[in-house]
């Protein structure tokens, strides 16, 4: 009578040395993953400002204009009002990109109007505090005149919009220490359009607290 062939089984040591190369590698790949994600955020959100740029200035084209900011917080277009502590960008305390870009079709969808590092971090009513911050006003705070900078008329190189502008502890919300900069190894920094289309990486706090002694 003939007998099966035995099967070999896995004994407990050789099992656990198993678990522990496993456990070594994921280890090893976790941190690279993460790292992997955030440069491709970061790589992402330096296309959404190119983006942005070009659809700001076809809307400049056709209108002779750029667009007011948006000044409130939310799915809706709100060129013409602010509610301060409900901004749409900087954690609820920025003017935002108007969203008359994406309702126009210059812009094919309401991503770009955000960071994607904002997108993963924050979903529903707060992530429409987080928009693209946007360096022109709403129409009842003075439009391009009540801005920091008159991009209608400046031509030197200014920024134009960028990732989030407003460090935490200068926000409405001060409390929310969990509106860190999207960017860098350190989370401390943001891309930034300037008038003459370039995005540039910039260390977010420091070039707020230079503008802002």
């Amino acid at each position: 009578m003939s007998r099966l062939p035995h099967k070999g089984a896995f004994t407990l040591i050789e099992l656990l040395i198993v678990v522990a190369i496993i456990s070594i590698l994921a280890l090893i790949a976790i941190p690279n993953l993460s790292l992997a994600k955030r440069r491709a955020n970061q790589a992402k959100c330096a296309s959404n400002l190119k983006a942005i740029a070009y659809a700001l200035y076809a809307y400049r084209l056709d209108l002779d204009h750029y667009p007011l900011a948006d000044g409130t917080a939310g799915e809706m277009e709100s060129m013409g009002q602010t509610n301060p502590g409900s901004g749409p960008a900087a954690n609820g305390s920025w003017d935002g990109v108007p969203r008359v870009l994406v309702n126009r079709r210059y812009l094919t969808s309401e991503e770009y109007l955000f960071c994607p590092t904002h997108r993963d971090n924050f979903k529903g009513d707060r992530l429409q505090k987080f928009r693209y911050a946007y360096n022109n006003s709403a129409a009842d705070t003075g439009g391009v005149t009540g801005a920091p900078n008159n991009v209608e008329r400046d031509s030197h190189d200014i920024w134009f919009c960028r990732c989030l502008w407003v460090p935490v502890d200068k926000s409405f919300n001060p409390a929310a220490t969990d509106a860190i900069y999207p960017h860098g190894e350190q989370q401390d920094r943001e891309n930034t359009l300037f008038s003459n289309s370039r995005v540039e990486l910039r260390d977010g706090r420091a070039d707020f607290l230079a503008a802002h002694p």
